[in-house]
């Protein structure tokens, strides 16, 4: 096969306008080399020419971009914020309002600058951060209950209640007193006003927004006339029978009253009286009103069976302090001049008009003590002390209090002075003896089987009380003797004094219960033999005088056991009285001259007089 040549007279020729193309495309692939040369670089790295808190982030990735921002993030000082009210400025920190860079959201809005558009609106941003720069501001975080806090601990007393008109009293006499504006900080308008410059970063100074309250135009002129009408008259109180009567005058009435805002009320007020001081003063009404109930009392002739009354029962009267607070309000409230004073009737535990129903019929139990030997004193003390029980009745499940018959041990009522048992030692005191009723009581009680509420034996053992254990002190009104009457019928107490013999009984009257009383002798341990006596000089007394003013007696732990058993074998009670008595010394004062016995314990004037 044979191949044809072009012919050497026409070379291979290249247009003219095919050379300008090349030289024009060449640039233009240069350029696009560059630019992908660049956009390989910075694939996955921040864009050159970006800054953020101080930090040049050109070429990281956001990984580290992110590590270094958080190091200068914990750096970082919130430029200076303030709340400001009038020529009042609060500067606020950082750490209070719970500021934080979020430096996730610096790190992405870094990196998505110049990648977040289209392809030539990319490069233009790229290529101005390159040749320009850019400061990323940070992104900021604040908490606003924290903002709240901050701001309302800075502008409370900015706060300032509405005045609202109201009526005073001067000298009784009704005033009205100007209303006056208040205003209240808008905390959260203040602080939406401090989120926008801590998100912006540029801190300042921001106004704190007050919003003004007006104060309501009530007209309280009615109100003005309906309260002086109020004080103009006193409001009398007094009870059904007109045995009673109070008034709370007006001035008395002005201590009292507070004034109200109510709409519903004359001049859009309304009365409010101060119920603890009103409760005081009346309280002191009740005290002059009590008169209590007095139980009716009876003698009992065992021969005839015969109930006999010695004195009637006596109703008694109390204020209900509680229904007359309420009265006052009310009549206050209704402008009422005259109210009913709200009396109670106190009926006597034991009334004369029940009497048949006492189910008084026969001996129950009798206690009795012996007082031979007593002074004169003594036995007048005895004699006294029994008085003050003659005719008492206990009605059912009642209790006995010794101290509340007895009354006060007193000259005044009737005692005189005798030997008592004061502290540690014997001396002489109004009253003694009166103990010897109460042990003689205790006894009857014991061995009748009643329950015993309280009781208390003497300090040492007393020769007049016989067996220790069995007795029973007293000291009012502190030290008491309490039983309960447990029989289901009225019991009544009768005190038998001999004093020719210097016996003493008490003889409870009334239903005999069909329970039986298991109380043998009682035991004592741990006996202690008494000090050596006790001698005081005495230079008063004649010369070789002596006299004895208290006895010897051993100190010992006494036990008293009682079984109460019903009819049926029941255990009723089971008691056991537990007593501890001290060992007690001799005790005598003697004249000059007298010489006390070797083993005495002495104390001569000189040395009192030196103590």
């Amino acid at each position: 096969m044979t191949r044809t040549l072009p012919p050497a007279s026409s070379p291979h020729r290249i247009a003219a306008w095919q050379l300008v193309s090349i030289w024009l495309l060449l640039p233009t692939l240069a350029f696009l080399l560059v630019i992908a040369r660049f956009e390989l670089q910075y694939e996955g790295r921040i864009f050159p020419g970006i800054q953020a808190l101080g930090l040049d982030l050109s070429g990281l990735s956001p990984q580290e971009a992110e590590s270094e921002l958080q190091v200068a993030a914990a750096n970082y000082d919130l430029p200076p914020l303030a709340i400001r009210y009038g020529d009042q400025v609060w500067p606020l920190r950082a750490e209070e309002l719970g500021v934080q860079v979020d430096v996730g959201g610096v790190v992405a809005a870094s990196f998505a600058r110049g990648r977040d558009m289209d392809p030539m609106s990319n490069l233009q941003v790229q290529w101005q951060t390159f040749w320009h720069g850019v400061q990323q501001s940070p992104t900021l975080k604040a908490q606003p209950g924290a903002i709240t806090a901050a701001i309302a601990a800075r502008t409370a007393t900015l706060n300032r209640p509405v005045t609202e008109p109201k009526l005073t009293l001067s000298d009784l006499q009704v005033v009205i007193s100007a209303s006056r504006p208040g205003q209240v900080v808008d905390i959260a308008a203040t602080r939406e006003q401090v989120l926008e410059r801590v998100a912006s970063g540029k801190g300042g100074v921001v106004d704190v927004v007050v919003n003004k309250v007006q104060a309501a135009s009530a007209d309280v002129s009615a109100g003005q006339e309906a309260i002086q009408q109020l004080l103009d008259h006193p409001i009398v109180l007094a009870d059904t029978q007109g045995e009673f009567q109070f008034a709370l005058d007006p001035a008395a009435m002005a201590e009292l009253l507070t004034w109200q805002a109510d709409n519903d009320a004359p001049g859009g007020l309304r009365p409010e009286i101060a119920q603890d001081k009103l409760r005081v003063l009346v309280e002191k009404w009740a005290q002059q009103i009590y008169r209590p109930a007095l139980d009716a009392r009876f003698d009992f002739d065992p021969k005839t069976g015969t109930l006999i009354e010695l004195s009637p029962s006596v109703s008694g009267y109390a204020l209900d302090v509680e229904a007359t607070v309420a009265t006052i309000v009310d009549a206050v409230t209704t402008g009422k001049a005259e109210a009913i004073l709200p009396i109670q009737t106190l009926r006597p535990a034991v009334a004369s008009e029940n009497a048949a129903q006492f189910g008084i019929t026969e001996l129950v139990v009798e206690g009795s003590t012996r007082f031979a030997g007593s002074s004169a004193a003594r036995v007048k003390n005895i004699e006294v002390a029994a008085s003050k029980f003659v005719g008492v009745v206990i009605p059912p499940d009642g209790v006995f209090s010794f101290n509340k018959y007895v009354g006060d041990v007193t000259a005044a009522n009737g005692f005189e002075d005798s030997l008592i048992i004061s502290g540690d030692r014997t001396a002489v005191g109004v009253g003694g003896g009166v103990c010897q009723v109460s042990t003689t009581v205790f006894r009857a009680a014991w061995f009748g089987g009643f329950p015993l509420l309280e009781r208390w034996n003497h300090g040492y053992v007393v020769g007049w009380y016989g067996d220790p254990g069995l007795d029973a002190t007293i000291y009012t009104p502190n030290v008491d003797f309490k039983f309960r009457n447990t029989t289901g019928h009225y019991l009544l107490i009768k005190p038998v004094v001999d004093s020719k013999k210097g016996i003493l009984k008490f003889q409870f009257y009334g239903t005999k219960p069909d329970w039986t009383i298991e109380a043998p002798k009682p035991t004592t341990s741990k006996r202690v033999p008494p000090p050596p006596p006790l001698y005081i000089e005495a230079p008063g007394l004649p010369a070789g005088k002596v006299v004895q003013f208290d006895w010897e007696t051993r100190g010992l732990d006494a036990v008293a056991k009682r079984k109460v058993i019903a009819a049926d074998g029941t255990v009723l009670l089971d008691d056991t009285l537990k007593s501890h008595y001290l060992p007690w010394q001799a005790k005598y004062r003697f004249g000059p001259g007298f010489t006390p016995p070797a083993d005495a314990e002495v104390v001569y004037a000189k040395d009192a007089n030196a103590g």
